[in-house]
């Protein structure tokens, strides 16, 4: 709590020490969070320009680019934490970018206090009717495995900086709410490995008004900024036209599965799902008797993230099915599904990515992830340690009890 308070009055602190002069509140301020502390501030080779290159460099080029398009009333403002220095904040515009401010000192972007403190930030010095925010990074879903993170930091923004940590979403949400103060945002977009999870959703739903992301992993290079930075800042359809832009990219041979939750749509779903789940699967009893079956069907990571829609259609009847899928389709406007990415496309040389153990249709395809209890016993060694992580941690996420997951003894 000191820590969290010392922050906060910093962040306060900072206001006085960039204002745009010229800028009046504008229609829409974004912030790209970019959590680079770690692995993703590194040179690739890019296959296309045939030439080595940094994704952070690169995306800030794309978004150099796609900040053409935007007009004066509309604010695109970077916090980026790279390797070895203080973060900074930049602004984009018309195809230039401005160097704001320069922290101190080294910062944990995987802090939730430090996410909180930069929104402060863009709100006290870019004021605006609406905000949006775009989380860069690494991550795996709402939980990580207990090999790769503490216990109490998982599932976004790997910061390495004196020792590996990562933010949890819980403490996500409360950092974004505490600077929106019962306003929403108008979208998160994440970029980021499977992020789309219903249990993320449903945690960040007094968060935003539209979650933007893919259930699935994503390849390195992430979004293609200069198409997506003007459709995230399009007034009437800027969820559509984002998934639309992001999935016209093709990496490596790989589509990407994305879609759209519309937050306000998430209390009906848990209730939909609660009823649904409880009239149709008995619980796991102290025998290891009753686990779900999830042989075959779509899954994001792993053999742990698992396509809802999927898992719905295989594990209810046709009438329950079709009940919650109307629900189901009131808080998933909108998606693009993809038949081949990561997790389940041969890549050579590396053999963890080597599942093609189901089939993509449209009937089965949702683009949402969600949490199955397993038998660890029963998944390959590999599978093991994080099955049993999600095991563990899954009832502190607030979609266990509201979907009736406690029920489930899952």
């Amino acid at each position: 709590m000191k820590q969290l308070l010392i922050l906060i009055l910093g962040g306060l602190l900072l206001t006085a020490c960039h204002k745009d002069n010229d800028a009046s509140k504008a229609n829409l301020s974004v912030l790209v969070y970019i959590a680079g502390d770690n692995s993703l501030d590194q040179n690739y080779y890019d296959y296309e320009d045939r030439r080595t290159d940094n994704y952070i460099n690169a995306d800030v080029r794309q978004m150099m680019e796609g900040s053409r398009n935007l007009t004066n009333q509309q604010n695109l403002i970077l916090f980026i934490d790279r390797k070895g220095c203080p973060p900074f904040f930049l602004k984009v515009a018309e195809g230039d970018t401005t160097r704001l401010y320069t922290f101190p000192q080294e910062m944990k972007s995987s802090d939730a206090a430090t996410l909180g403190q930069a929104l402060q930030w863009v709100k006290d010095n870019y004021a605006a009717d609406n905000y949006g925010l775009a989380l860069w990074g690494h991550a795996d879903g709402w939980t990580i495995s207990a090999a790769r993170a503490t216990e109490s930091r998982r599932a976004y923004g790997q910061d390495n900086t004196n020792g590996s940590t990562w933010m949890n979403i819980p403490d996500m949400a409360s950092a974004i709410e505490a600077v929106c103060a019962g306003t929403k945002l108008r979208f998160i977009f994440a970029d980021c490995c499977c992020f789309q999870s219903i249990e993320s959703a449903y945690e960040l739903r007094n968060c935003t008004d539209y979650l933007i992301a893919s259930p699935a992993e994503i390849p390195g290079e992430g979004a293609p900024y200069d198409t997506v930075i003007p459709a995230l800042f399009n007034k009437e359809s800027f969820w559509t036209a984002a998934v639309d832009a992001y999935f016209a990219q093709k990496s490596l041979d790989y589509e990407e599965p994305l879609s759209v939750i519309k937050t306000d749509k998430l209390e009906d779903l848990a209730q939909a799902t609660r009823a649904a789940l409880t009239q149709s699967l008995k619980p796991i009893n102290s025998d290891g008797e009753n686990y779900p079956d999830v042989n075959g069907l779509i899954y994001y990571y792993d053999h742990c993230l698992y396509d809802m829609n999927d898992f719905m259609l295989r594990n209810t009847s046709a009438d329950v099915y079709a009940q919650w899928k109307r629900t189901y389709d009131e808080a998933v406007p909108y998606k693009k599904m993809a038949t081949v990415w990561m997790t389940n496309n041969h890549v050579p040389c590396l053999s963890n990515y080597l599942f093609r153990d189901f089939d993509v249709t449209e009937e089965r395809y949702g683009g949402v992830n969600m949490y199955v209890a397993q038998n660890a016993l029963t998944l390959p060694n590999r599978f093991r340690a994080y099955s049993e992580k999600q095991r563990q941690t899954i009832s502190r996420m607030q979609w266990y009890k509201a979907a009736g997951l406690d029920q489930l003894a899952w």
